[in-house]
């Protein structure tokens, strides 16, 4: 296999399950900013379409 195509999997592998791992520690992540679990979802929100309109736009 081409060791080029490998990276970019292991890339695309890792970028994708970006926002899945956050949603796992979501209630620590707001208990620790003390915010409510909803706001705290909202702001991994606002960082994925962030992180898709940058990604886009290079």
């Amino acid at each position: 296999m081409d060791i080029r195509l490998l990276v970019l999997a292991l890339g695309t592998f890792s970028i994708g399950t970006d926002s899945f791992v956050v949603a796992g520690i979501l209630p620590d992540v707001a208990r620790s900013f003390d915010i409510e679990v909803a706001a705290a979802g909202q702001l991994i929100t606002v960082y994925a379409l962030a992180y898709a309109l940058i990604v886009d736009f290079r």
